[in-house]
């Protein structure tokens, strides 16, 4: 009869191993989403359907400034060391989970005294009908190694374990995507200081020339070849520049401010690095833009997006697999005895062995919530996904067509800063000659400030358009 048993388990126990092998749900796949084939922005002289660049795309901008400060805010911004911790830390919890696939073994120590009970003696349930040889209270000592396997037959923890490398793989996209928007906002801020120190110096040649036509004016009013009128004017045109001039420099001091704090230093440190003026830098020629299909793989946010799609899928099938039956081997083996000093010799060596079976039954409808409920999460990643394709589509479509709008309106205003200088050389010409007065001069020069002026803001904001475009195709990968 036992031999029957043992034939009965053994073989339950291979079916069970032969079955674990069986897969109870289909393996995850990405979802397929409806991509354009070619951009509907219209496309500026230099972009292409060439793979955007893989190196850091600011090295393109010929800054040797501006690739040194985002060096230094890859080694030293903090929302960057926060977001690396994160990795680790999903990293660890899927350490963790991998060790429910391998035995547990524990040193067990236990110290301990056991009363049998008068029923028990006397029913003979604890030996012989003869009973008057055993004791009622015996202490007893146990030390030994308790182990403990549970078999993972149908994939509960290995789905599980999926979901958590899918999370470990989404929180690095998270890192990747900051570092992106990190490297993007350093860039933005530089060139918008650097477009403020050359706007403030057109401001202070703006206040230097209406200083001179409010003194030509005031002359001119003493020999009364003009009104009070005129002067209270020039009065006016010089105040409202001058309180230009505030602003100006607090926008300087706002943008040193900005970019201190993004590179992890105190707000006034980079100052005297960054106050003296530096020109613009220089927008490449050649702007390849890929196409859109090109956003699923390098879009940290897309990837981030699909891998918590991933692990949301994971933990239905997981949830799935908890339906079926759960298997596991336990034993001991050790010492027992009821004396201390009996304890390591050879006649308190014990071992014992035994599989487990458990089933669901009274909690079915518990893992069946379990299973509904996760598949309402796959639902809402699902729609997330899309929607993060979608905003990122759009996102790259209007940085292309911003960037090609202000390419135009930058070159017309290059044309009218063009026709103000020669306008300026013409009248200086005609006030040399006799025919102009000074204060036509000084009217043309500040009407050529002013372009000027309009000028740098178009080409700020086209730089700004060509870090916007680059954010949106996926920036670079990682700091080379």
């Amino acid at each position: 009869m036992i031999k029957r048993h043992t034939a009965i388990v053994a073989l339950l126990m291979a079916g069970m191993i032969l079955l674990g092998g069986c897969c109870v749900s289909p393996p995850y796949c990405p979802p397929e989403v409806d991509i354009p084939c070619e951009w509907h922005s219209p496309q500026s002289y230099g972009m292409s359907d060439l793979s955007p660049m893989d190196y850091p795309w600011w090295e393109a901008l010929q800054d040797p400034m501006l690739s040194c400060l985002i060096a230094q805010a890859y080694d030293q911004n903090l929302d960057l060391y926060i977001a690396a911790n994160r990795v680790v830390q999903a990293r660890s919890l899927r350490c963790n989970k991998t060790s429910d696939l391998k035995p547990h073994i524990d040193l067990s120590v236990t110290p301990g005294h056991l009363y049998y009970s008068k029923d028990a003696l006397v029913n003979g349930l604890l030996g012989p009908n003869n009973a008057n040889g055993i004791r009622r209270n015996v202490n007893f000592f146990e030390i030994g190694f308790d182990a403990d396997w549970e078999i993972d037959l149908f994939g509960v923890t290995r789905h599980e374990l999926n979901a958590l490398q899918a999370e470990v793989e989404a929180a690095e996209d998270t890192l990747c995507d900051i570092w992106i928007t990190l490297s993007a906002e350093v860039a933005r801020n530089y060139i918008e200081l650097r477009g403020f120190q050359q706007r403030l110096a057109i401001i202070d040649d703006n206040i230097a020339a209406q200083k001179d036509t409010l003194h030509l004016t005031q002359t001119l009013l003493q020999r009364g070849m003009a009104g009070n009128a005129d002067l209270l004017q020039a009065q006016e045109q010089l105040s409202t520049l001058s309180a230009e001039r505030p602003l100006t420099q607090l926008a300087i001091d706002k943008a040193i401010f900005r970019l201190s704090v993004l590179l992890g230093y105190a707000p006034g440190d980079l100052y005297c690095t960054l106050a003296a003026p530096e020109p613009l830098p220089i927008l490449p020629c050649d702007k390849p833009i890929g196409v859109p299909s090109e956003l699923l793989q390098r879009r940290a946010d897309i990837r981030k997006a699909e891998r918590e799609l991933a692990a949301a899928s994971e933990r239905v099938c997981s949830a799935f697999a908890a339906q079926f039956p759960r298997f596991s081997l336990r034993g001991f083996i050790g010492d027992i005895s009821t004396h201390l000093p009996a304890l390591f010799t050879p006649g308190a060596n014990t071992w014992i062995a035994f599989p487990q079976l458990l089933a669901p039954i009274f909690n079915s409808d518990l893992i069946q919530q379990d299973i509904e409920m996760n598949k309402v999460k796959v639902q809402e990643a699902c729609f997330q996904y899309q929607k993060t394709v979608l905003a990122a589509l759009e996102e790259a479509e209007t940085a292309i067509a911003a960037f090609h709008y202000e390419l135009e309106r930058c070159f017309q205003l290059s044309q009218a800063v063009k026709a103000s200088e020669e306008a300026l050389a013409l009248t200086h010409d005609l006030y040399e000659s006799g025919v102009k007065d000074y204060l036509e001069v000084l009217v043309i020069d500040r009407s050529r400030l002013a372009a000027e002026d309009a000028y740098i803001q178009s080409q700020v904001a086209l730089l700004s358009h060509y870090i916007a475009l680059y954010k949106a195709l996926g920036g670079t990968y990682e700091y080379q």
